[in-house]
């Protein structure tokens, strides 16, 4: 009978080896899992931000782009965009390289205000200027080239790359 209970014994439950190669196993599975899922929110943190600024960067560049199709008088001088707007306002555009924005005066230069939001960090504008002959008058156009990134991003080239051209609705 003694042999019996023994028997029963031994045969049922786990050895301590088994315990261990069990917990162990699991462990892994875990950590492995937890790596995962934490790269997978670290990359959708990082799209976000993306989303983010390409969205205001967009939304940067149409402002400047409504106020250019009733503006006159344009000119280009050391990257910054100059003209009269429709409610005779000496505009300028230009990107703050101190803060990474872009910037609009409406007093002919005196005093600016950011017209992107902190997660912008502009890395290049250019205004490109194209206007008609004597002999061939057509409105000025204006091409408008804007490379900007996210705010903490990781990414250290630009990850927004807009351009667009407007013309203008006056003759000059």
């Amino acid at each position: 009978m003694l042999s019996f209970f023994s028997k029963i014994r031994r045969e049922s439950g786990f050895t301590l080896v088994e315990m261990i190669v069990a917990m162990g196993l699991f462990l892994v599975v875990i950590a492995i899992t937890t790596g995962a899922f934490i790269h997978i929110l670290r990359t959708q943190h990082e799209t976000v931000a993306i989303l983010a600024a390409e969205g205001n960067s967009s939304s940067a560049i149409e402002q400047i782009a409504r106020e250019v199709r009733t503006g006159q008088g344009f000119s280009v001088v050391n990257g910054e965009l100059q003209f009269m707007n429709a409610q005779n306002d000496s505009v300028v555009y230009r990107v703050n390289s101190a803060t990474s924005a872009i910037e609009r005066s409406a007093d002919g230069g005196t005093t600016f205000e950011p017209i992107t939001a902190d997660n912008v960090l502009v890395k290049n504008l250019q205004f490109v200027l194209f206007t008609g002959t004597a002999g061939n008058p057509y409105p000025p156009r204006i091409t408008i080239v804007l490379q900007a990134g996210a705010a903490g991003s990781p990414f250290t080239d630009p990850v927004v790359n807009l351009q667009t051209t407007v013309s203008a609705r006056t003759l000059p």
